[in-house]
């Protein structure tokens, strides 16, 4: 199959008539389009096009297009492509059998002109953008497979200098600990602050795992492992990570997929840092209420680390310059943790990990300004 430039419709139906009409109507609002006229010529030529939409007469001969929609949902090739079923039945039983189908839309003989344009437009503009996900998903894919291939390579390199300098333990640390600030840069490396950012991000969750009571040694884990909350932007573009402007919807919906990625890039490993740098990465996003992302976890089903993340990520990046927004002081910072603002509330942070953050603010901005590099 050639690539095509244009979206292409399929239309599907018995009678000549129907098929000039329809025809003539997308023809004139500048759509190609192709014809078939009964359900085995439409399965047969949307194989060799792959059609972006589907116009499917219901009521055909030999087979009638609530089977040809079930041939077309159960291909691995054909099941994305939307389909609307073209009836003059306009009963619920039919509707409700075409749904069943995987149909996604209706439209009821005779046709009408700008009912026929409103559904053409928004389910390629629909198909369009499944499209784009597919090929993004895709390119993904190999560009986590090179990162991660990075990402443990450097990982066996330390496995050897554990090995090496067994005998001296602050050296082990130091060099296991260097890797892990390492791995961090190849997610970050696009920001200037990155040094900065990652001692800053320690230092706020080494403060609230010790208010919280957390061992000496968790309070360690913690803090060696929290740089790497946000590796999973190795998979995300750059003109989405650099732009000096609010995301738009579709580009959001990217940008949270670091989240899984990150998960998925330190799964496995039988280090205590990397369980739990992976635990932070996947749940740093989480919110109290149950509204964050990836899993909408709420409350205490988020791991006390994720909890502990979401607070210290959000006022670093208050306090820090970003692409489409300047630095915020440290008392902007504190009343939009405390008091909330259009996209943060209270209601999104652990209650107790909050009072942590009021009754020790002054410590955060101690850290920030200590591990700040000022520049003009």
């Amino acid at each position: 199959m050639e690539n095509k430039t244009e979206p292409v419709i399929l239309i599907v139906d018995d009678e000549e008539r129907n098929l000039k009409l329809m025809g003539a109507m997308l023809e004139n609002s500048g759509y190609t389009f192709e014809t078939a006229r009964n359900g085995i010529e439409a399965i047969e030529k949307a194989r060799n096009i792959m059609p972006d939409l589907v116009y499917l007469d219901i009521m055909m001969p030999v087979m009638d297009g609530f089977e040809v929609c079930k041939i077309f949902k159960s291909d691995r090739s054909l099941r994305n492509i939307p389909i609307v079923m073209v009836t003059a039945i306009s009963d619920k039983d039919t509707r409700l059998k075409a749904l069943d189908m995987g149909a996604s839309d209706f439209l009821t003989k005779p046709i009408d002109i700008s009912e026929l344009m409103a559904r053409t437009k928004n389910l390629l503009k629909v198909k369009e953008f499944e499209d784009f996900l597919k090929e993004h998903n895709l390119r993904l894919e190999g560009e986590v497979r090179k990162r991660t291939s990075q990402l443990f390579a450097a990982y066996e390199d330390l496995s050897k200098l554990y090995k090496e300098l067994e005998e001296s333990r602050e050296k082990i640390k130091e060099g296991y600990i260097d890797t892990i600030y390492r791995l961090t840069k190849i997610a970050e490396y696009k920001d200037e602050d990155t040094a900065s950012h990652i001692r800053r991000i320690s230092h706020y969750c080494g403060l609230m795992a010790e208010e919280l009571g957390w061992s000496e040694q968790n309070r360690e884990i913690i803090f060696y492992a929290s740089p790497m909350h946000d590796i999973g932007k190795v998979g995300i573009p750059s003109d989405i990570l650099l732009k000096p402007a609010r995301l738009s919807p579709e580009e959001f919906s990217l940008m949270k997929t670091h989240s899984a990625i990150g998960g998925k890039i330190l799964q496995g490993s039988s280090s205590r840092f990397l369980q739990m740098a992976e635990m932070i990465a996947l749940t740093h996003h989480e919110r109290w209420d149950g509204t964050g992302y990836p899993n909408g976890l709420r409350g205490e089903e988020i791991p006390a680390e994720g909890r502990i993340m979401n607070i210290a990520d959000q006022y670093d990046a208050l306090r820090s310059r970003r692409p489409y927004k300047p630095p915020f002081d440290h008392e902007t910072a504190l009343k939009v943790l405390t008091e909330g603002d259009e996209r943060t509330r209270p209601s999104h942070l652990d209650p107790e990990i909050l009072r942590i953050f009021r009754d020790n603010h002054r410590r955060f901005e101690s850290i920030y300004e200590s591990h700040h590099e000022h520049r003009p």
